[in-house]
């Protein structure tokens, strides 16, 4: 189910400040070659499908590098975060059981 399912469910509105926001910034680069069958494997482990769309549409492999991480979380205005911010990654742990 998106995000935007779940608030429509459970009747949030976006623009609420109890909607948790995340601005992400940084740059994109192609990835070279030494990187690009990593990036290949890497796409068509998690999305079998596209190994047969057409080469025709010139895809572009690329990574990202992030320089600033936002969250509007609640009240009071962005909390930026930090890699040495270890306090806030682990109470928000992407990692969940299984």
């Amino acid at each position: 189910m998106r995000l935007a399912e779940v608030k429509r469910k459970h009747v949030f509105d976006p623009q609420s400040p109890l909607s948790t926001h995340i601005i992400l910034s940084g740059t994109v680069t192609n990835v070279n070659e030494m990187e690009m069958d990593f990036a290949r494997h890497s796409l068509f482990i998690q999305y079998p499908e596209m190994k047969t769309w057409p080469s025709s549409r010139n895809w572009l492999f690329a990574k990202g590098s992030l320089t600033g991480v936002w969250i509007l979380d609640h009240f009071g205005g962005p909390k930026v975060v930090t890699p040495e911010n270890k306090k806030y990654f682990n109470n928000y742990s992407l990692n969940t059981p299984s």
